[in-house]
């Protein structure tokens, strides 16, 4: 379902996550592991996200989440 929305960004865009965790594909991240590896930029216990750049935008998908 993602592959839609960052289609619009374009094959130059660049991507950003404080996501760490590798997956079993090398160069790719594993967000459906439940031990994640992650930098936070708040104080919820959950808050991770991807940043996507291009030459005419740039946007953001994050989760917080406080269990």
């Amino acid at each position: 379902m993602a592959r839609p929305i960052l289609a619009r960004y374009g094959d130059e865009a660049t991507y950003h996550t404080n996501v760490s965790r590798p997956g079993p594909v090398p160069g790719a991240l594993d967000f459906t592991t439940s031990h994640w590896g992650y930098n936070p930029l708040s104080v919820y216990s959950e808050d991770c996200g991807l940043i996507v750049v291009s030459d005419t935008e740039v946007g953001m998908f994050w989760n917080f989440s406080d269990y």
